[in-house]
């Protein structure tokens, strides 16, 4: 019906540079891009017996998945991933950035745009009054639509049903915009000298959200390494806990970028209510990945 490319992986490869180049080449402003097809593990159910009475049990196995790649008006270009397994878990992709740019493009607001980064904005106080409403979009609405897309048992057997989203992967970007690029190399250095110095096991679990005990399972590491992107090279510090980690480093000589990457959501801890024995009270529970559905963000500040 959409008439767009279907592809089956054997191996992984870049969808998401693929799609975009495919995007270009066709010139999709919105609406399907592609698919992509690779099998992965999943989290599925087994169907277990035990003195004749049947019952299922969470496994753990691999099935097809398929990638939908979409070029959407609001956050340009995102993926859709569905497992063709039931529980048909669905993760939602997209990014913040992209997201405030368009923004920024629907209300004449001057911007540049290097990569993942705004090296320059015309109107910096509206820019963050944008920014600041990302987190209340309507994201139920938003992300169902895309569900009732790709999976079609929402339009028959299960039609009365509505995927549970929640946040199981995120990232979080503060950008401190320098006015000069001299301005940045002469602190940087600074900032990286006092991260590797000054912060051992105890602030870095502090900085998310934990305390440093006796009985900590896991790696808690701090890094200083340089790396090379596209266009220019740098250093960066990162401070990882685990699966989660905060890192440090300087996008196009101008802006000054911290970024808390959650990867791992189940090693954290909120106060919800909850009834035990009919009695309603707060605890404080893990906060555990769900099944129904998922999705990532990358926000911008």
């Amino acid at each position: 019906m959409h008439h767009r490319r279907f592809e089956y992986l054997r191996a992984n490869i870049g969808k998401e540079d693929r799609a975009r180049q495919l995007a270009e080449r066709d010139g999709i402003q919105e609406g399907l891009v592609c698919i992509f097809s690779i099998v992965e593990s999943c989290r599925t159910f087994s169907l277990r017996f035990s003195a004749n009475r049947r019952f299922l049990r969470p496994a753990s196995r691999k099935c097809l998945h398929f990638y939908y790649y979409f070029m959407d008006r609001d956050f340009g270009l995102i993926h859709v991933r569905i497992q063709s397994w039931f529980p048909m878990q669905i993760q939602v992709y997209l990014n913040g950035h992209e997201w405030l740019a368009r923004k920024l493009s629907a209300h004449d607001v001057p911007y540049s745009k290097l990569d993942n980064v705004l090296v320059s904005v015309g109107d910096m106080p509206r820019a963050q009054k944008f920014a600041d409403q990302f987190h209340r979009l309507k994201w139920p609405k938003i992300l169902n639509r895309y569900a009732r897309l790709v999976n079609p048992q929402m339009q028959d057997i299960l039609h009365s049903f509505q995927y549970y989203w929640v946040t199981t992967q995120s990232e979080y970007s503060t950008d401190v915009l320098f006015k000069s690029r001299q301005d940045l190399c002469e602190l940087y250095p600074q900032l990286l000298s006092h991260s590797t110095l000054c912060f051992g096991a105890k602030e870095v679990m502090n900085f998310l959200g934990r305390k440093l005990r006796g009985n900590v399972q896991g790696e808690i590491v701090s890094e200083l390494s340089s790396f090379v992107c596209r266009r220019t090279g740098g250093s960066r510090i990162k401070h990882r806990v685990k699966e989660n980690w905060l890192k440090m480093y300087d996008k196009a000589g101008l802006v000054l970028r911290v970024e808390t990457v959650i990867n791992n959501p189940e090693e954290f801890r909120v106060r919800k209510r909850v009834t035990r024995k009919g009695k309603r009270g707060i605890e404080w529970l893990t906060c555990a990945r769900e099944w129904h559905g998922y999705f990532a963000i990358a926000r911008s500040r």
